[in-house]
């Protein structure tokens, strides 16, 4: 029950060539790397003038960051969940996101958040707000902690939307709505 190529690679009369590949093959773990990645979704909602935002961000690594600021080990979305968890995370967030909207800094209330099979969902939303016609956000989250942190960034204003990639360089951005 050998992989195929495997299998292949035993056809192969060249047997300075078969050691060579596998060689290859069992050193490409130093290829493997962990992904570190969030995505943010930001929507402007018209008919109750608010902005909601939600981030799925992976638990592990937001559980890290936590701990190395706080002290305290969260263990997000399990069933140890520290009792501090929302407070701190809240904090945190309203801490590494900010976003304006049209030049203004926007409050964004926590609203809560929501485990899923490998990641949690947080959600927020602002008071009401004017049109977006530009919208700035800084998103922080995690990028001083894991140097190769990427947060996507997706804008949605009715059938408008536009994304951006922020990462520990590059953690600001902005978009003009419509364009």
């Amino acid at each position: 029950m050998f992989p195929k190529t495997f299998l292949m690679l035993l056809k192969i009369k060249n047997k300075a060539v078969v050691v060579l590949l596998l060689a290859l093959f069992i050193s490409s773990g130093w290829l493997l790397h962990k992904f570190y990645v969030s995505l943010t979704e930001i929507r402007y909602i018209p008919e109750t003038e608010r902005i909601e935002v939600s981030m799925r961000i992976f638990p592990d690594d937001l559980d890290l960051a936590l701990m190395e600021r706080t002290g305290i080990r969260t263990l997000l979305g399990t069933e140890l969940e520290s009792p501090q968890a929302d407070s701190l995370l809240m904090i945190y967030i309203q801490q590494e996101f900010k976003l304006y909207v049209n030049g203004e800094e926007i409050v964004l209330n926590y609203l809560g958040k929501e485990p899923e099979s490998d990641a949690i969902w947080c959600y927020l939303e602002s008071s009401k707000v004017p049109p977006p016609v530009t919208i700035s956000i800084r998103n922080a989250i995690l990028t001083e902690y894991y140097p190769d942190q990427v947060n996507i960034i997706q804008v949605y204003d009715g059938k408008w939307n536009r994304g951006m990639l922020l990462n520990r360089s590059e953690n600001t951005g902005k978009l003009t709505i419509g364009e």
